[in-house]
């Protein structure tokens, strides 16, 4: 075997990557180097979706909670002068060290930041996970395509040559430097780069300015406590993102729900279409592989309920060069996703718009009997369920519990009564019975210390040095805790397959 071609075991701090021969053995979509690093990409901006969604409620609960349990103690203390001015008075020592804790704690709790800094730890860490997919993609690209170590140029010392154990060593150091070396630059910088290298334009699409002003705003938080600056604006200016309405330096911009929502929106649009972009430029025989991993990942966050994400991906799927070489059925099953996620997100026009791309009359049953949900005909739909039986080409029982396609029409009576006559047992009852066996075996779980959560005891709100104020104190003025409309669009569900080729 010519050393070249010899599989390089690439290990660091972000992801151990095992480089593969071009055409290796039993390679599916599932354990492929360049699917698995996108999905590990997909989940752990999920986490981070997850984390606000569910921490954030929680912040404000206890700000409110703590706000008004200091305002409580507060107002025993509270009094009126003659002219009718408000102020807390204390008649002992411990009525005023009571009165002062209270008020410490009110202004305390007025000057915290703790939503806005969760907020921006969450965003910064959005593109962290960005960072760290990309120098996991670099790695899986050049250690599964030799040739491309070649195209490495750095001096090394004959000093340092000495120092390695094997060309391996040579090869996997040259790897991380250059790596390292393309995560430094922008991201501007970064597309141009790969752009150059492998001949292809990568830039363009709707949201290369979105992503650009999310990026650059990265930048304002972690560099400039999210003030605006010149360079963000000039950045911006240049890569033809159109403000709403245009910030003024020095401007401290904001994080509020919206915002977030788009922003994990469109830094997973933009890595799915990297990774699938390069892919399929780059390894042209597993187009195949390619496309079933598409479905999958667009299966799985449908499976999540993160419809917005979803649509904006499908969008990519159904473009020209995401469709070449597909076969037939796995067109047709991502048109019906792409058409789940248009019409789940609120866009019935696309949704229509995609079915409506191909002809479906001499299609599979299941593949007509997805149409006429989509089309929201469930009378029709549970007659050709009838028609199906127990299994079809590709439906059985589980995909109607896990397919997105049937997230409305579950709940619907044809459904339930089809259901019902097809396998002889309630859907209603079925599916509580799943959720009851899958609770006891989470609480099994916990009973057998298999699973472990730290809650934090101590969370009290802090307090500055002890007031040097007297006894008597004009009433101040109360600042209650920021609140958060948490308008995010996507949802949480589960995972896995039954229609990533169905």
């Amino acid at each position: 075997m010519d050393e070249r071609d010899m599989p390089i075991q690439i290990e660091s701090n972000e992801k151990s990557v095992q480089a593969t021969p071009a055409n290796p053995p039993n390679l599916s979509h599932s354990n492929h180097p360049m699917n698995m690093v996108l999905m590990d990409f997909l989940s752990n901006v999920r986490s981070i979706q997850m984390t606000r969604r569910v921490v954030l409620p929680h912040v404000f609960d206890w700000l409110k909670d703590q706000h008004e349990t200091s305002a409580k103690k507060l107002a025993k203390y509270t009094s009126r002068t003659d002219n009718g001015e408000s102020i807390y008075r204390a008649v002992s020592a411990h009525q005023a060290s009571e009165m002062f804790r209270a008020i410490r704690d009110l202004d305390g709790l007025g000057g915290m930041k703790i939503p806005e800094t969760l907020q921006r730890s969450l965003f910064t860490q959005l593109f962290s996970e960005y960072d760290a997919f990309v120098g996991a993609l670099l790695k899986v690209i050049y250690t599964r395509k030799s040739e491309l170590l070649k195209g490495i140029s750095r001096q090394v010392s004959f000093g340092d040559l000495l120092n390695y154990e094997d060309l391996n060593a040579i090869k996997f150091d040259m790897l991380e430097k250059e790596v390292e070396t393309f995560r430094r630059n922008s991201y501007v910088d970064q597309f141009t780069s790969l752009e150059s290298k492998f001949g292809m334009k990568l830039k363009d699409f709707p949201e290369w300015g979105d992503f650009i002003e999310l990026s650059q705003r990265r930048n304002l938080i972690v560099h400039n406590g999210g003030v605006v600056s010149d360079q963000y604006l000039l950045v911006c200016d240049k890569e033809n993102y159109k403000f709403v309405e245009r910030p003024r330096v020095g401007e401290a911009l904001s994080l509020n729900g919206d915002y977030f929502s788009r922003a994990i929106i469109v830094v997973s649009k933009v890595a799915f279409m990297l990774c699938h972009t390069l892919w399929r430029k780059l390894f042209p025989s597993e187009r195949e592989i390619a496309h079933e991993g598409a479905n999958s990942a667009l299966y799985d966050i449908l499976r999540d309920k993160r419809w917005k994400t979803a649509k904006a991906m499908a969008e990519f799927a159904l473009t020209s060069p995401m469709k070449e070489k597909i076969s037939d059925i796995d067109l047709r099953i991502r048109s019906i996703n792409c058409a789940i996620a248009a019409k789940f997100s609120g866009d019935e026009d696309s949704c229509r718009k995609i079915i409506g791309s191909l002809d479906w009359t001499a299609s599979l049953r299941d593949f007509q009997l997805a149409i006429l949900v989509l089309s929201d005909k469930f009378s029709e739909a549970a007659e050709l369920m009838l028609s199906i039986g127990r299994r079809g080409e590709i439906l059985d029982e589980l995909s109607y519990h896990d397919w997105p396609l049937f997230y409305k029409f579950r709940e619907s009576p044809d459904f339930l009564g089809a259901y019902e006559k097809i396998y002889g047992i309630s859907f209603i009852s079925e599916s509580i019975r799943h959720k009851t066996e899958a609770v006891e075996a989470t609480q099994a779980e916990f009973n057998n210390g298999e699973r472990k959560a730290g809650v934090p005891e101590d969370i009290k709100a802090s307090s500055s040095k002890a007031s040097k104020d007297s006894p008597t104190r004009k009433v101040p003025k109360k600042r209650a805790p920021a609140s958060d409309p948490l308008t995010s669009t996507d949802a949480p569900a589960g995972n896995k397959r039954s229609a990533s080729r169905t």
